[in-house]
């Protein structure tokens, strides 16, 4: 047997950077393996003491334009495994239904506007339905075969990058993914030709259950827990053996400080607001929070709501004038990035509780022991309102198992249920994590995706 396995990882993105590589993720493979990262060059060329080679990521428009429209018509064909891949369908060919409630600040706009508007917008629902059209015919099972093999099938040849791969000489090449990217099926071909052991780590959450099907099928998949593995088998086809739970660096992060005391630099207690990437109403929730604090300082006293959007909200200047709200420091700029988790954590771990929306920060701040208060109503037939997500995305599914989270699924509950929350943080600012938590993000001190990603190699060179 081989002594000495060479391991490459791949780091395609900004933020699997910073999830994957920033937080030492791979360290203990480090000591054990022969590891080289191969990084794209749009990431930071930072001196290190890992074996680190840059590679240039795949720029054809027309190949990546295919790639996706092909993997689109996949979720199609697939929408019957996951109601989120009905929802992303849906979404975007976003408006398929004419709706006044669906055009932003309408309620708002002069008559001449709103004539315009609506001429506008009913335009663009014909357009969409018949760019839905074309969809359900090309997905369809014989026109997929013929027709999109022949139009949207994408060369998976490379041969820049996979010079960059040869170089490492790998045994088994790991990439963390979040998305359907050209880079995943490039990286099976090469190791199928090369007789390479391949080896995909989800990111986040719904990466299995929301962005479409895996076409093409590495030999092993990590994921976050028990729930992601029933997806990887049930939504993605692969066997139980194939799939092989980890946890997350993100979460490993939170399991090591949850039990520190982390100095709050605040003068002043806080309850943490956490935006959506979804375009709704939330700056309307605010606002009602903020009157609240200032209709009883008795009770509230000096207490505050950081706000922090979400960080790839787009269209949204990160502005706000109330008395009792603060942006979070961290996204306070304008555009769309991916900031520091330290400052984000630190956040969670001294809140009172957190207010938000149906984002990871549920999980994050459920694992901080944090009260969540989900915002998830229905608003006026907003396209994207919280109660609509809950109900449209698989990986939501089974929540109420979480005893951290307090649900909110009437708009005018939001007072009282604010209101009764910030009493009992006030005496009790963390509860006792709920064991159901296991169920969609495994880990804690002792079962970290460090430890286990290493069991996992271990395991498979045995």
């Amino acid at each position: 047997m081989k002594k000495n396995f060479n391991v490459t990882i791949i780091i395609a993105r900004e933020d699997l950077y910073r999830n994957f590589y920033k937080t030492n993720a791979f360290k203990d493979l480090d000591s054990k393996f022969n590891v080289s990262y191969l990084l794209s060059n749009n990431l930071p060329k930072i001196n290190s003491e890992r074996k680190v080679f840059f590679f240039e990521i795949n720029q054809n428009s027309k190949s990546n334009s295919k790639f996706s429209y092909r993997n689109f018509l996949q979720m199609n064909r697939a929408k019957n495994r996951s109601k989120s891949f009905q929802f992303r369908v849906e979404r975007m060919l976003y408006p398929l239904k004419f709706n006044l409630n669906y055009i932003p600040n309408f309620k708002f706009l002069k008559k001449s506007d709103k004539f315009k508007k609506i001429i506008f917008f009913f335009i663009k629902v014909i357009l969409n339905n018949l760019k839905y059209l074309k969809v359900k015919i090309l997905s369809s099972e014989s026109i997929f075969k013929i027709f999109s093999e022949k139009f949207y099938y994408t060369s998976k040849e490379n041969e820049i990058f996979e010079t960059k791969l040869a170089e490492t000489n790998p045994d088994i090449i790991i990439v963390p993914f979040g998305s359907q990217e050209l880079i995943l099926p490039q990286v099976i071909n090469f190791c199928k030709k090369n007789k390479i052991l391949s080896y995909f780590i989800t990111d986040n959450w719904d990466n299995l259950s929301s962005k479409s099907v895996l076409e093409d099928k590495p030999d092993f998949i990590g994921v976050w827990s028990p729930q992601a593995k029933n997806h990887a088998t049930e939504i993605q086809n692969f066997k139980e053996n194939q799939v092989i739970i980890l946890g997350s660096p993100r979460f490993d992060i939170i399991f090591n400080k949850r039990d520190q005391i982390i100095k709050n630099d605040l003068k002043f207690n806080y309850i943490l607001f956490l935006g959506h990437l979804f375009d709704w109403n939330e700056e309307e929730v605010i606002e009602i929070l903020d009157n609240e604090i200032s209709s009883r300082r008795e009770l509230y006293k000096n207490t505050k709501i950081i706000y922090r959007p979400h960080p790839q909200r787009i269209g949204r200047l990160r502005k706000i004038n109330l008395k009792n709200v603060i942006i979070d420091e961290d996204l306070k700029e304008t555009g769309t990035y991916w900031p520091s988790l330290d400052n984000y954590f630190k956040n969670i771990h001294n809140s009172l509780f957190v207010v938000g929306s149906l984002t990871t920060g549920l999980l994050e701040a459920s694992a901080f022991s944090k009260r969540y208060m989900l915002l998830c109503y229905e608003d006026d037939g907003d396209f994207f309102s919280q109660g609509s997500i809950l109900k449209k995305f698989t990986h939501f599914k089974g929540l109420e198992r979480i005893d951290t989270i307090e649900f909110c699924h009437k708009k005018d509950e939001l007072i009282s249920k604010f209101r009764n929350l910030f009493e009992k943080s006030i005496n009790s600012p963390n509860i006792k994590i709920s064991k159901q938590l296991d169920y969609f993000i495994r880990g804690d001190n002792n079962n970290t995706f460090r430890k286990n990603i290493l069991k996992s190699l271990d395991d498979i060179f045995a």
